[in-house]
């Protein structure tokens, strides 16, 4: 028994309440080291998607250049080879050297179909670099443009309507050749015309515009870091 007058001994008491701090410490410490190890592998996995994503960009801008120019500024592929039809007319057998050069027209037409192997070639190669968890799709845009040649007979026939009867018929004749995005998997095709006001515009000579431009568009779904996970980015 503690004697009378004896005081009670202030430091087991603090050694005690300095214990029990310590133990609380070490706990949370470990709770915060786990969750930061869980959040670490997370931030891993979505800067490897990243990087996924940023390579499937580069694919997309670094195509071929013996047939597309890749123009940052409107992110779109001009077609190279320089189509020029008769006026008012959108079929790839009727351009201006189907009057005069039947051998050079027939050599334009080969040209185009050795572009559209290459667009081709190119989606497949994305659709084969990724995860086939990820759900990643392609936008194929066949855009067609007119030159301000002052082509306007009524609403339904003008340079805006003839710049997407152009693209229409470039799709048909890459489809009669085995080239058909629309039949692709994960592939989208759209057939669209600008008519005299789409951009890029060349500048130098208004002919020139008498052109495809084509877009390559990953469309970026759900990605996912596992088949057990939430997505991370949706769309």
């Amino acid at each position: 028994m503690r004697k009378k007058g004896e005081k009670d001994s202030f430091w087991p008491s603090y050694v005690d309440i300095v214990t029990t701090l310590f133990a609380i410490m070490v706990v949370l410490f470990a709770v915060s080291y786990s969750r930061f190890r869980v959040k670490e592998a997370e931030l891993r996995k979505i800067a490897d998607k990243y990087e996924e994503i940023k390579k499937i960009y580069q694919t997309v801008e670094n195509i071929d250049s013996t047939y597309f120019a890749y123009d940052s500024t409107y992110v779109k592929h001009i077609f190279k080879i320089q189509v020029t039809y008769q006026k008012g007319e959108f079929d790839l057998y009727k351009l201006m050297a189907d009057r005069t050069n039947r051998a050079e027209a027939d050599t334009l037409r080969k040209r185009i179909i050795a572009a559209g192997q290459e667009i081709k070639r190119t989606v497949e190669n994305l659709q084969n670099m990724h995860d086939k968890k990820q759900d990643i799709k392609y936008l194929v845009v066949i855009e067609g443009q007119a030159s301000a040649d002052g082509y306007y007979v009524n609403p339904y026939f003008n340079n805006d309507v003839l710049s997407y009867q152009r693209a229409l018929e470039l799709h048909r004749f890459w489809k009669k050749n085995d080239i058909d995005f629309s039949a692709m998997p994960k592939c989208e095709l759209v057939i669209s015309g600008s008519g005299e006001g789409g951009v890029p515009r060349d500048t130098t000579r208004e002919e020139f515009n008498q052109r495809f431009l084509i877009h390559i568009v990953p469309v970026i779904g759900n990605i996912r870091m596992d088949d057990t996970q939430k997505s991370v980015v949706s769309r």
